[in-house]
C-alpha cells in the first residue's frame, strides 16, 4: 500500500474512531443470510482477522439497561472472524486495529467457542436476544450491574437487542434445562417489553437457522483459518 494512501486511511480511521468510542453504548448490529460457505460469502459479510486480541461473547449473558445490553465476553488473542462492517474509512479490521493499539478496547468478534462452556438453544416464540458480533468492547475491573466479578480475561461488550417473531438461535449453559419455563427464559421468549425492560438477562443469539448462526460461523471460520470445528452442541426444548 502506498504511503499517502495509508497516512489518508490512518487519518479517517483516527476521527472515526474517536467517534465510536464516544458512542461506545451504541454498539453495531450484525446480520447474515448466507446459507453455504464460499469465498463471496465470507469477502462480502465477514473478514478473517488473524492473530488479533479480540473478545468473545458466544455463551455469554448480557445486562439490558437504557436498550443496550452489556454482555461480559471473554478476552481472546488469536484468530477471529469479524462481521465486516465496511464504512468510508475502514472496517471492522481498521476499527480492532486502532481500537487495541491505542486504548483498552476491542471488538466483539467470533471464534468456536469451548464447547463444553455452551450450547445452542432453537427458539420459536418471540423473544428477544442481544447481538454483539461488532459490538465495541472495553477492559472493565470490578463488578457490573447484572452480570457480577469481570474477571482479568473478560470485558465488557455494549451489544444491540434484537427481538424477533420468527425462529432465531441463542447461545446458552451446556447444561439443557429440564423445563419448558427455564428453557424459555434463556431464550428471552415473552412480550417485547418484558423482555426489553431495564435490568433483563439476555442471552447471544442470532436470527435464522443454524446454519446462519454458530454452526454457519463454524464453517466460514474453517474455511477462512484451515480448522475443523466439530458441530456445536443443542439442546432441545422441554415437552413440559
Amino acid at each position: 500500500m502506498a504511503p499517502s494512501h495509508s497516512r489518508r486511511r490512518a487519518a479517517a480511521t483516527a476521527s472515526v474512531v474517536a467517534a465510536l468510542i464516544a458512542t461506545l453504548v451504541a454498539g453495531l448490529v450484525w446480520t447474515t443470510s448466507a446459507s453455504a460457505v464460499d469465498q463471496d460469502a465470507l469477502t462480502s459479510k465477514f473478514m478473517p482477522m488473524p492473530d488479533q486480541t479480540y473478545a468473545l461473547c458466544a455463551g455469554a449473558i448480557a445486562f439490558n439497561f437504557d436498550g443496550v445490553t452489556y454482555a461480559k465476553c471473554r478476552l481472546k488473542k488469536g484468530n477471529s472472524l469479524a462481521a465486516a462492517h465496511v464504512y468510508s474509512g475502514g472496517d471492522a479490521l481498521t476499527v480492532n486495529e486502532q481500537l487495541t493499539k491505542t486504548g483498552p478496547y476491542m471488538v466483539s468478534t467470533y471464534s468456536p467457542p469451548d464447547p463444553e462452556n455452551y450450547a445452542l438453544y432453537k427458539c420459536e416464540r418471540d423473544g428477544a436476544f442481544a447481538q454483539c458480533n461488532g459490538g465495541l468492547c472495553y477492559r472493565y475491573d470490578g463488578d457490573f450491574p447484572g452480570v457480577g466479578k469481570v474477571g482479568p480475561k473478560e470485558v465488557m461488550c455494549s451489544c444491540p437487542i434484537a427481538y424477533k417473531k420468527t425462529t432465531y438461535h441463542v447461545t446458552g449453559p451446556a447444561q439443557c434445562p429440564t423445563t419448558r419455563a427455564a428453557y424459555d427464559k434463556i431464550c428471552g421468549s415473552g412480550k417485547r417489553a418484558d423482555v426489553t425492560a431495564d435490568g433483563t438477562i439476555l442471552h447471544i443469539g442470532a436470527g435464522g437457522p443454524p446454519a446462519t448462526t454458530i454452526d454457519g460461523l463454524n464453517k466460514m471460520y474453517d474455511a477462512a483459518f484451515g480448522t475443523k470445528t466439530p458441530t456445536p452442541p443443542t439442546c432441545a426444548r422441554p415437552a413440559r
